[in-house]
């Protein structure tokens, strides 16, 4: 008997944990049955137990069979931990890690500084699998929109949330071939876990009431990285919070709360009408998405997660890849103008569809699930990249000259 195709599914941070929570039960659960094994690997992206421990605790995740602990192997040398140095030793581990496992193929999901790493996968030949392909916010100052669209040119098989999304990635050259519309795991996660969220007793602890309190969340670099335009909107929000006189909820990340810290601006909050307290449960944290007046964020999977809910969103970015959310009526963008527009954002009726993320109606989860397992069971993975399979394209028969003709008289 042959050796069984290994699938190896690569996550680095908590939203990848909530929203692979579905698949990797089945990815584990059908393993010997359908003649693959699957090994969970994390690479220490996020390692606080906020970010990380908690989620598998919740969502009865089984923990990483492998951890490369890139993260907090960088905390205990002391030194910068920038993503150069982050990507730098990840590269090195996850290298190591490849040549000992040696998997059959990588699944990756998002676009976070973990996906980059799929570069040293297909440098070893081994197939990449993305999950969230072509999402484009086309705004280059994003160091997420580099992951997307390099892991997206570098996988064999790309798993995209809605259609719109398959044809950017056909319009960037990505053959049909490698594409799968299967709608947003996201749906999965709130239909699974609203229920235990509910009984959450996060609003009497905060002591909030439903539709009179702001939910505020911010992470994302462009709005981070400069003192002047985080003073902004911090003075933003507390003006917004004085004039609908409610309180704003604020879980801070901890390189957030670092720059808050060391550039003096936590007085400011504390002064003020926000509750800034640690990074949530997801239990906690989607209690708190469904019953706020207002939700204010530059989180895609918070955008996302508003539309599902109910809950009208203020973006505070530029544009977003996720444009689908402003085409339902449930996402309103704001860039420098975060009062006004979230008091246009109120005024919003939630009236919108809130299936648009999932347009088959069935778990996407599974979707993918089926057709993963059956392209494992064809051989897909072995043969992807054979000239056999890609030479329907006429540039790639030129390449491997099968249809230049040479010029009469040419030597």
């Amino acid at each position: 008997m042959g050796r069984r195709f290994k699938l190896v599914t690569l996550l680095g941070i908590r939203p990848d944990i909530i929203r692979m929570h579905k698949l990797i039960r089945l990815l584990d659960r059908h393993q010997k049955r359908n003649g693959y094994e699957h090994l969970f690997a994390h690479t220490g992206q996020h390692y606080d137990y906020e970010l990380d421990e908690v989620f598998y605790r919740q969502l009865g995740v089984r923990r990483p069979d492998v951890n490369l602990q890139v993260g907090k192997s960088l905390k205990r040398r002391g030194g910068p931990t920038t993503y150069v140095h982050q990507t730098a030793l990840l590269f090195e581990r996850l290298a190591e890690f490849l040549e000992e496992e040696k998997p059959d193929a990588v699944l990756y999901l998002g676009d976070t500084n973990t996906v980059l790493s799929s570069v040293i996968v297909a440098r070893q030949g081994i197939p990449v699998i993305h999950i969230e392909g072509g999402g484009r916010s086309y705004d280059w100052r994003m160091p997420e929109e580099k992951n997307r669209i390099v892991i997206d040119h570098l996988s064999d098989m790309i798993y995209c949330y809605l259609p719109r999304y398959r044809e950017i990635l056909l319009r960037e050259g990505v053959p049909p071939y490698r594409i799968k519309v299967a709608g947003n795991l996201i749906v999965d996660a709130v239909e699974a876990f609203m229920g235990r969220a509910e009984r959450s007793p996060i609003l009497k602890r905060l002591g909030l009431v439903p539709r009179r309190y702001l939910l505020f969340t911010l992470h994302r670099e462009e709005n981070t990285a400069d003192r002047a335009a985080l003073t902004r909107t911090v003075k933003e929000l507390i003006g917004l919070t004085e004039q609908l006189r409610c309180p704003a909820v604020f879980p801070l990340m901890p390189r957030v709360r670092r720059l808050l810290e060391g550039w003096r601006l936590m007085p400011l909050l504390n002064r003020a009408e926000i509750l800034v307290t640690e990074p949530l449960g997801f239990f906690e944290f989607l209690k708190l998405e469904k019953h706020a007046q207002l939700i204010i964020s530059d989180s895609g999977t918070v955008q996302e997660e508003a539309l599902i809910l109910g809950t009208p969103c203020l973006v505070v970015r530029r544009s977003t890849e996720r444009p689908e959310t402003i085409a339902a009526g449930a996402t309103i963008l704001s860039e420098g103008r975060l009062r006004q527009e979230a008091l246009r954002a109120i005024r919003t009726l939630n009236k919108w569809d809130r299936t648009i993320l999932n347009p088959f109606r069935t778990s996407p989860s599974e979707r993918i699930f089926t057709d993963l397992v059956g392209r494992i069971k064809t051989g897909f993975f072995k043969k992807s990249r054979s000239y056999a399979f890609i030479k329907s394209d006429r540039l790639i028969r030129e390449a491997y000259g099968r249809t230049i003709r040479r010029a009469v008289g040419a030597s």
